[in-house]
């Protein structure tokens, strides 16, 4: 009888360890998964700054690209002229320098010479 009382105890004990290691396997794998969210969230969080912070940066720079008026293509010359590329500014130049002579003409006033400090 003490034989039988002894391996039912051991049965039972067996049965109590499994369910006490299924437990700590969820508990490991939820904690698993919690960090993984965790980490997907942060991550998604600093992409999102990330993001944020270059259309920022891009917004500036086309703003300042654009000068003053933004409107370089039709005449009016670009406030950050100087930064600009060779052939951009050559091109820039002639077609704005052509219709600064024509606006000042038609005012009855004379254009400058252009140099380094006067651009148009």
């Amino acid at each position: 009888m003490a034989e039988a009382y002894h391996k039912e105890a051991l049965r039972k004990q067996r049965i109590i360890d499994k369910k006490n290691a299924a437990l700590a396997r969820i508990a490991v794998r939820q904690q698993l998964e919690d960090d993984r969210r965790r980490s997907e969230e942060q991550r998604h969080r600093h992409e999102m700054a990330e993001r944020e912070h270059e259309k920022a940066r891009k917004r500036e720079e086309y703003l300042s690209s654009m000068g003053r008026t933004g409107r370089s293509t039709q005449g009016v010359i670009n406030a950050n002229f100087v930064h600009m590329p060779k052939e951009k500014k050559n091109k820039i130049c002639q077609k704005d320098l052509r219709h600064q002579e024509r606006v000042l003409r038609d005012s009855c006033l004379v254009m400058g010479r252009v140099n380094e400090y006067f651009l148009a």
